[in-house]
């Protein structure tokens, strides 16, 4: 019968998991109970191992949950690295101050999307993931005071990503594209919210999403006047329409004249909130 301490430290897949993980994970031929090896590591007082620990086991449960379920199978790096990825987001949003996480930005709880101030751009970002199809892909969409489309971009990219990774790889490129537009006075906006909480923060993570984090880190800090805030999903229509399209339109610009109808159903309804 199935076990817990097998399940999580015992079987040949939890051990390869272990073994690249910070945690000393020894025999545990003589455990009886899965208590008996946690209340251990938490004795010896390395909380960051403990809490890594934590977070390996709950990501193996879950590989293990979605061979169950959905027949998807997992590494044990990829296992590991979602470990280190959730921890350090669960970082971000535990101890970071609101005031601290929005220094760059402020956060709108607004259910609409909303005209940016006079002389501002808005760009709102959103990321999109295929898996049938292997693929990722994100949208933007730039608008200026009058709510008018000035320009929108979408682009799919080959693998799977995480959620996550699709979003700030959107904003990375949202960000480069300001850069080349030489835009000024730009609040770009994401309902991605550990995302923007992750970019307006100072918590370094070792991880791909942590670089990904720093490059865009990297790219505000060399632009004037750029603020990254989040919004509800909802207030986010439009760039989720690119993104959502971006699978069969890679690589593509819209405008006025050439934009997507549905885009600019959205466009028009959104113009009219104040």
């Amino acid at each position: 019968m199935e076990t817990i301490v097998h399940v999580l430290l015992d079987c040949p897949f939890s051990q390869s998991c272990w073994a690249l993980s910070a945690v000393n994970q020894s025999a545990t031929g003589s455990i009886a109970e899965f208590s008996s090896w946690f209340f251990e590591l938490l004795a010896d007082g390395r909380e960051e191992v403990s809490v890594e620990a934590a977070m390996v086991c709950w990501s193996i449960w879950h590989a293990r949950n979605e061979v169950q379920w959905n027949h998807k199978s997992r590494s044990g790096l990829e296992v590991v690295k979602s470990a280190k990825n959730v921890l350090g987001q669960w970082k971000i949003t535990k101890f970071e101050s609101p005031n601290a996480l929005f220094a760059m930005g402020d956060i709108s709880k607004s259910n609409c999307w909303r005209k940016p101030d006079e002389y501002t751009v808005k760009v709102n970002v959103d990321g999109a993931t295929f898996e049938a199809h292997q693929k990722f892909g994100f949208g933007c969409i730039a608008r200026d005071h009058h709510g008018k489309l000035i320009e929108a971009i979408s682009e799919s990219r080959w693998g799977c990503v995480s959620a996550e990774i699709a979003e700030v790889i959107g904003i990375k490129e949202a960000l480069s594209w300001i850069k080349r537009k030489g835009w000024g006075r730009v609040v770009v906006e994401s309902d991605a919210l550990v995302v923007v909480q992750a970019i307006n923060s100072s918590v370094h993570m070792p991880s791909q999403f942590g670089l990904l984090v720093e490059d865009c880190r990297t790219i505000v800090a060399s632009l004037n006047n750029v603020l990254i805030s989040y919004v509800n999903r909802s207030a986010n229509r439009a760039a989720h329409c690119v993104a959502r399209a971006s699978y069969l339109s890679s690589g593509c610009t819209f405008n006025e004249l050439n934009a997507l109808l549905s885009l600019c159903d959205i466009v028009k309804a959104d113009a009219v909130n104040f």
